[in-house]
């Protein structure tokens, strides 16, 4: 009986201690969505910015608007027809990298989703007063440059806070983890003073002439 509560005590110890917590779990599941997403959402970009489509372009948008020259940001020219026909042409293909990225983030770390949704719809605004000659081509970029960094930002606050959460529910966890390891080991203790207290006592005599000696056990 001991030796079993015994194993019993060190099994349930080992599961309470050696597991993840749902919050580590929560993170890992959240790291891993969103790496993925990031390289697919790269990987899509990539693409439409490598297509024919998108030549004519070039000249005024980089890959990346924090790598703008001085001479794309100070651009004066207006958009050209052609230039309008392949944003109309790629766009399509842009929407679709967005939406699979907000899909896919959505199920890894939702609380950022509002943040591009809200960063898009600005870029979309910024297009068409672009196609309107409303903006000059310098002025979008800068304003293209602007939006990424605010909303760089507004993801790795967003980002820390949902850390921030994960640290305290994984501290409560562990806590409440080591509250039900002591009542595991007071109780394992406490049975074995029962099982002591109830065994059954043995005792064995022996005499000799006038003496007797007993043993118990």
């Amino acid at each position: 009986m001991r030796s079993s509560l015994l194993r019993l005590s060190v099994l349930i110890l080992t599961t309470l201690c050696g597991c993840q917590t749902s919050a580590q779990r929560e993170y890992q599941t959240m790291k891993a969505g969103n790496e993925t997403a990031a390289a697919e959402m790269r990987a899509c970009v990539s693409t439409v910015y490598s297509s024919p489509e998108y030549t004519p372009l070039r000249a005024h948008l980089p890959y990346n608007v924090a790598d703008a020259t001085l001479q794309q940001l100070a651009d004066a020219s207006m958009i050209t027809p052609r230039e309008w026909e392949a944003i109309l042409a790629i766009h399509p293909k842009v929407q679709q990298c967005r939406n699979t990225l907000l899909a896919a983030l959505a199920k890894s770390t939702p609380s950022i989703v509002p943040i591009l949704t809200q960063v898009y719809n600005r870029s979309e605004d910024d297009l068409l007063a672009l196609s309107a000659h409303k903006l000059t081509w310098g002025q979008y970029v800068v304003r293209a440059r602007d939006r990424s960094a605010e909303a760089q930002a507004a993801l790795q606050a967003e980002g820390q806070r949902v850390v921030d959460r994960l640290q305290r529910e994984n501290a409560i966890e562990i806590e409440q983890r080591q509250r039900a390891a002591e009542a595991l080991a007071a109780w394992a203790q406490t049975q074995e003073l029962i099982n002591a207290a109830n065994r059954p006592v043995i005792t064995n005599c022996s005499g000799m002439a006038n003496t007797v000696n007993c043993v118990s056990h």
